[in-house]
């Protein structure tokens, strides 16, 4: 289940498939599911999956609600 989450610092991700970074930045919104538990989050942003780490996760990003399969 994937859940909304909101931009609440700017961070940098990099997309799963090709390595590129790119910068969030505040008040961009993605999918995300909260039950991962590797040290890398899997977030969706514009139909591109990016890679973030657990900690910048948490320090930067905000549950905005609803959940979707």
């Amino acid at each position: 289940m994937k859940g909304l989450y909101s931009v609440a610092e700017p961070f940098k991700a990099m997309t799963a498939v090709s390595g590129r970074e790119r910068q969030f930045r505040l008040g961009e919104s993605f999918l995300c599911d909260p039950e991962q538990n590797d040290a890398k989050v899997v977030i969706e942003f514009d139909e591109f999956l990016f890679l973030v780490d657990r900690s910048t996760f948490e320090a930067c990003c905000v549950f905005k609600g609803g959940f979707a399969a």
